[in-house]
């Protein structure tokens, strides 16, 4: 009886992926990376905790944190946290307008005309 072969192509080799029995032996020794990245339209700050194989990710609205996180944040985090701290600061804003608002002012000295 013979055997019947198919022709199947061969899918190309893809350079861009890891294979998945692939051993990585990890260093704890080397350095890594510091640099700030782009995360959609916000600059994500990373910094390497000591003594960890972890690294800190630090979401930035200009220069200061409104986040961290230990895993890379999406895009849609980083909108959150960002928006979170623009109400906050908005609203903290507001609440001493208000409270300057409310202050007694000095009585104003008019001058009678004759």
């Amino acid at each position: 009886m013979q055997k019947h072969r198919l022709q199947v192509p061969q899918e190309p080799t893809r350079r861009d992926t890891i294979g998945l029995r692939t051993y990585v032996k990890y260093d704890p020794m080397a350095p890594r990376a510091t640099t700030p990245m782009m995360v959609g339209k916000h600059v994500v700050a990373r910094r390497p905790l000591h003594g960890s194989v972890h690294t800190l990710y630090m979401i930035l609205d200009g220069s200061a944190v409104v986040g961290t996180s230990i895993s890379v944040p999406n895009e849609h985090d980083c909108d959150a946290a960002v928006n979170k701290h623009r109400r906050k600061q908005a609203a903290s804003l507001a609440d001493k307008t208000i409270a300057k608002a409310k202050r007694k002012s000095r009585a104003l000295r008019v001058k009678e005309t004759a």
